[in-house]
């Protein structure tokens, strides 16, 4: 069984393709997010910034919603990863700068030449990429327009007893799971800041070749010990 921990909607993707399999499949959310009085703000401060960096797909729908209310500018926009990338690109807004490793520490070792940039950020959200603009003397402005907190949570505890591999898409996922759970069941990574804090809590820890869907996905099969199908390569 695979314990998997977004909200719904956002596992149906990765339920639907494990349940092909043949896979068990048990949703146990431990996380929900809520706009920040700065979600309002964000629109205008778009034009502001020479960039915009966003390090969560959470913050990147955030910061499609607020692009669409100014009428879309030109907007140079630097992502943590593929998978927020992705988000991104879904909403008609391209990604132009994404670091060879998704790290926020990466991004801001990697990021272009810049004077100014925009964080969009999520209140949980670490101060990695801040400190490394600033100490190459770029300005940031840090906007905060979501919050991350515990869902409310009954756990089957009898059905969890059959569970081997739980799916964890985020670094505050991996301390919910560690504070609320506790179970040291084998954790498959969306990807490496995920992965990174996982190893505090975990001692068989399944990283993610490639962050996105269809890297936890594989990673979930890797845990599993189950061989990733031929028509997926």
């Amino acid at each position: 069984m695979v314990v998997l921990t977004r909200e719904r909607e956002k596992n149906a993707p990765l339920r639907t393709r494990l349940e092909a399999l043949g896979v068990e499949v048990l949703e146990l959310p431990l996380l929900r997010q809520r706009d920040l009085p700065g979600l309002r703000l964000l629109a205008p401060r778009l034009s502001g910034a020479d960039w915009v960096a966003v390090t969560s797909p959470e913050g990147a729908r955030r910061l499609l919603q607020a692009w669409r209310e100014a009428g879309s500018p030109p907007l140079k926009v630097a992502a943590v990863g593929e998978g927020t990338g992705e988000v991104l690109r879904r909403g008609g807004l391209e990604p132009a700068f994404l670091p060879p490793r998704a790290t926020a520490r990466e991004l801001a070792r990697a990021f272009p030449q810049a004077e100014r940039v925009l964080f969009v950020a999520g209140a949980l959200a670490g101060r990695e990429l801040e400190e490394g603009l600033k100490a190459r003397g770029v300005e940031v402005e840090r906007l905060e327009v979501y919050a991350t907190e515990e869902a409310p949570l009954e756990v089957p505890w009898e059905r969890l007893k059959r569970a081997e591999v739980v799916a964890l898409a985020s670094p505050s996922a991996v301390r919910a799971w560690a504070r609320r759970v506790g179970l040291d069941l084998k954790a498959a990574c969306i990807g490496p800041s995920t992965a990174e804090e996982a190893r505090r809590f975990f001692s068989r820890v399944y990283e993610a070749a490639s962050p996105g869907l269809e890297g936890l996905f594989r990673a979930v099969l890797e845990a599993l010990g189950t061989n990733v199908p031929e028509e997926l390569g």
